[in-house]
């Protein structure tokens, strides 16, 4: 009877491993409800502003899982665009985030630069948190993935606003002013260091 339990207890314990690892390492996001830009309309992701700060909670805050292996942690960054009727001429537009960790540790900072021309469209339209005049000509603009290496153990980290630089001809505008949106982020991903566990996406 002994012999019999235990070969059922062995057969099932790689059994229960295979299916946490299938279902891959969840993760939260905690940014505030007033950062929401909105969702994707084809691919429903959410799809975050941030803003100009120094303050870990006044970002998009992002509870990651306990590993003991660590893993990495990707997301999609965005210029945050008025493209209004009037955009005019082309911009070269910079825009720098920062991501801080346990409290105001700094691990990065990453820049995304492009040349923006009147009429430029994001990859899918926006489904719009905010029904404001002043957010109906927002937009994300271009994408490039940041993917961060995270360490064993548990952690939080939240990616915050440094500046947007926009430069048309000769004039160069900086913005750096402490609660200003000046870029956007989406496609929030983890995966733990180990085999087979596939990315796990944030809805």
């Amino acid at each position: 009877m002994i012999l019999m339990l235990l070969s059922m207890l062995l057969a099932w314990t790689p059994f229960a491993q295979d299916s946490t690892d299938a279902k891959g390492i969840d993760f939260d996001i905690r940014a505030r409800e007033n950062l929401m830009m909105g969702k994707g309309a084809n691919t429903r992701r959410p799809y975050y502003d941030v803003v100009v700060t120094k303050t870990p909670t006044a970002g998009v805050l992002i509870k990651l899982p306990y590993t003991r292996k660590g893993g990495k942690f990707s997301f999609d960054l965005h210029h945050r665009i008025a493209m209004t009727d009037d955009f005019g001429s082309p911009a070269e537009v910079t825009t720098v985030v920062e991501i801080l960790s346990g409290g105001t540790t700094s691990i990065g900072t990453y820049t995304i630069s492009d040349k923006i021309n009147a009429g430029d469209k994001f990859e899918e339209s926006i489904i719009k948190a905010s029904s404001a005049e002043i957010d109906k000509y927002v937009t994300p603009l271009t994408t490039k993935t940041i993917t961060l290496d995270i360490k064993p153990g548990p952690q939080s980290i939240s990616i915050v606003g440094q500046m947007m630089i926009v430069t048309r001809g000769t004039a160069t505008t900086r913005v750096d002013t402490p609660g200003t949106r000046i870029a956007v982020v989406s496609n929030f991903k983890f995966q733990e260091a180990s085999q087979g566990t596939a990315l796990k996406e944030k809805d």
